[in-house]
């Protein structure tokens, strides 16, 4: 493979990454790897393995996502490198529920973003940032993070609808926690319009369970059901294993608030298979109020 056969693989990852196709994302960067290391490229293999790090957390494989990451950013030499490797070791903490580590990989991923003077490195770092607070409950400052984050894109030139859709979602649920229900509807309504005009269907998934949490949570149940029911399909037709969990549970709870037993015993029956490993997680589910134990970025 050629010098640019790896360029056109990458190409091919980005396109399928942004659309939400994750393994055709992954299968192409892989490619792209492939044609680097067979161009004895060590730099571009590195930046390369930092794409399919990226794809792994969008995929919910964040203990994938961190392999071999703390070796990377202590080898970098490039500060975007360094950057990312940081971010994506951030993100992949986070995920795993390591907040403290995530947010000091944050942090760092924070300085090396400032040397970049770069938009497109700082605007995310606020994200991710406001990410880590919200998992810490600190939602006055993730708010601020995410407004810091959007506020720079809406500043930058050409189009950012893609970066804006994830930002309006990322603000919206943190309306919600917040109890802000209408503000935060009115976001995640914006943010799944935007999804859908540029073609994001994970943020658009994602903005469908928020509309069925935030459904739940101000007790418009019939709402809840039905974009409980379209989150659902969205996230298995995307193969996104997490947020089709996550509806799993909203969907249960919903059961469990209408008296609808086999709503209830579906879905939570359904993560009971999910979780072999917490042989009473149906009955423990069914004996208590659900959106107070979980949380949809994860």
């Amino acid at each position: 493979m050629t010098h640019s056969a790896g360029t056109s693989w990458k190409e091919r990852g980005h396109d399928a990454l942004r659309r939400g196709d994750f393994e055709e994302a992954l299968d192409a960067y892989r490619m792209a790897r492939d044609a680097a290391i067979e161009a004895d490229d060590d730099d571009a293999a590195d930046r390369i393995d930092l794409n399919i790090a990226t794809t792994r957390l969008q995929m919910g494989d964040a203990r994938g996502a961190e392999e071999g990451l703390r070796a990377l950013l202590l080898r970098a030499s490039d500060t975007r490198v360094a950057f990312t490797a940081a971010y994506n070791l951030a993100s992949s903490l986070r995920r795993q529920g390591r907040l403290d580590r995530a947010l000091s990989y944050a942090r760092r991923a924070e300085e090396r973003a400032a040397e970049l003077d770069d938009v497109d490195a700082v605007a995310p770092v606020h994200t991710l940032l406001g990410n880590v607070l919200l998992q810490q409950g600190r939602l006055d400052e993730a708010r601020r993070q995410y407004e810091t984050s959007l506020a720079l894109r809406l500043a930058q030139p050409g189009d950012v609808r893609f970066q804006r859709a994830i930002l309006e979602e990322n603000l919206g649920y943190c309306l919600l926690l917040q109890g802000e229900h209408a503000e935060g509807i009115t976001r995640i309504a914006t943010a799944l319009e935007i999804a859908g005009d540029v073609g994001d269907r994970r943020c658009a998934a994602e903005c469908l369970q928020d509309l069925c949490y935030a459904h739940l949570m101000i007790g418009d149940y019939p709402e809840a059901g039905a974009w409980g029911a379209r989150a659902l399909d969205a996230a298995r037709e995307g193969n996104y294993r997490d947020l089709e969990e996550n509806c799993h549970y909203l969907l249960g709870e919903l059961g469990s608030r209408t008296g609808d037993v086999e709503l209830r015993d579906r879905h939570f029956e359904a993560l009971q298979s999910l979780h072999p490993e917490v042989p009473l997680l149906r009955e423990f589910l069914t004996a208590v109020d659900v959106t107070g134990i979980i949380t949809l970025k994860r």
